[in-house]
């Protein structure tokens, strides 16, 4: 149900099975880190019903300070995660969860201020309640996946633009 070969672009239908996939992740790091998890949100396009997506869950994680992810990196790569410096920044610091062939899960973490987080949760929540930009969203999706089959990079570029006009439109967008 959900995991894909890290690098490549293949886009499923929207699945049910993904927010239990969400939930059922969600409740492990809550236990594993519920001394600095503030806030755990299930965003990106497998949390936008009627979207296609990659069948990889993206998490994201609210901590008070990205200094305290010093203190859980061994917690969460004993639970399978690894860190990938190539998607961290000052504003985030990223994990993955699954083997190279089979991706399930990225974790994002970040602060609640940050921008990282109002953007994400202002993007997601503005394709679930406009559905014409829903239908133009997947198009464009659909045009880079068969285009950029195997280049994540231009596959994520190339979305860049219309990300950046939805978020001039969404309430709560940094």
């Amino acid at each position: 149900m959900i995991g894909l070969k890290r690098g490549t672009v293949a886009l499923e239908k929207h699945n049910k099975g993904w927010a239990a996939a969400f939930e059922e992740e969600k409740a492990n790091l809550e236990q594993l880190l519920s001394d600095v998890a503030l806030d755990i949100q299930h965003f990106g396009s497998t949390s936008i019903p009627d979207l296609s997506a990659k069948a990889i869950i993206d998490v994201l994680m609210a901590i008070r300070s990205l200094r305290d992810v010093g203190k859980m990196r061994n917690i969460l790569e004993s639970a399978g995660y690894e860190c990938r410096e190539n998607g961290s920044d000052d504003m985030q610091v990223l994990f993955a969860k699954g083997p190279e062939v089979k991706r399930t899960h990225y974790l994002h973490i970040t602060t609640q201020d940050s921008s990282v987080w109002k953007n994400a949760l202002a993007f997601r929540d503005f394709l679930r309640t406009h559905p014409n930009e829903l239908r133009r969203y997947e198009e464009i999706k659909q045009k880079l996946a068969e285009r950029y089959p195997d280049n994540r990079m231009m596959y994520t570029a190339g979305k860049r633009d219309y990300v950046q006009e939805v978020l001039s439109k969404a309430p709560g967008a940094n």
